[in-house]
């Protein structure tokens, strides 16, 4: 649920263009219980 909730409010920055979305992307591996960080372009 946090990680949806984390995805859904960066969504709504995105599309209302009010925020400004974060620099970096997390990307969690729920089989093999890792997580990394990916700065975006």
């Amino acid at each position: 649920a946090f990680i949806g909730g984390c995805c859904a409010q960066e969504a709504i920055k995105l599309i209302t263009h009010q925020y400004t979305p974060v620099d970096n992307v997390l990307v969690y591996n729920g089989i093999r219980q890792s997580a990394n960080v990916f700065k975006l372009k």
